[in-house]
């Protein structure tokens, strides 16, 4: 082996992706984990609280969603496990490192709809911006899995969108 192959070598992961730019695409991952977490919870607290004439119709939306959304942290954090790496896994870490607010004590229905579009366009921004630099990276597998999320998530964000118009 030569001294350039040797170099290359341990540059690259056990995937044969670029440790350094994976470890950057995992940092980017984590905080996305982080988001997703704290956007998990306002769901629950959202489907717990809501009232009025559209308790029945969001209560099943919001379950529905975070179902969704609990399976993508799942996806997610094995994809961080997977190309060697650590997912985060403290309610400590999420409320650091996400650029998402927890919401409390919200039981309008627009109000709430207003919370879930807005907490999907953050996500979808993200998740955008981690599949571009997972695709240059050569993480063709974290790109597909991340605009796989993507397509599921503007669905949902463009049917939330439509209750409020």
């Amino acid at each position: 082996m030569t001294t350039l192959e040797k170099n290359k070598a341990t540059l690259s992961n056990h995937l044969n992706l670029d440790n350094e730019k994976m470890g950057d695409i995992t940092h980017d991952m984590n905080n996305l984990l982080s988001d997703y977490h704290i956007f998990y919870q306002n769901l629950r607290g959202f489907h717990w609280n809501i009232k009025g004439n559209d308790f029945f119709t969001l209560h099943e939306q919001f379950e529905e969603l975070y179902t969704v959304v609990y399976q993508n942290i799942d996806e997610l954090a094995e994809r961080i496990v997977t190309i060697g790496f650590k997912p985060m896994h403290s309610f400590s870490d999420y409320l650091k490192n996400s650029i998402l607010n927890e919401v409390t004590d919200v039981e309008d229905a627009e109000e709430c709809v207003k919370h879930v579009v807005d907490g999907l366009g953050s996500l979808v921004q993200s998740h955008r911006k981690i599949a571009i630099a997972a695709g240059d990276a050569g993480d063709i597998a974290t790109e597909d899995m991340l605009t796989a999320f993507v397509a599921e998530l503007e669905k949902r964000m463009w049917m939330f969108t439509k209750y409020l118009r």
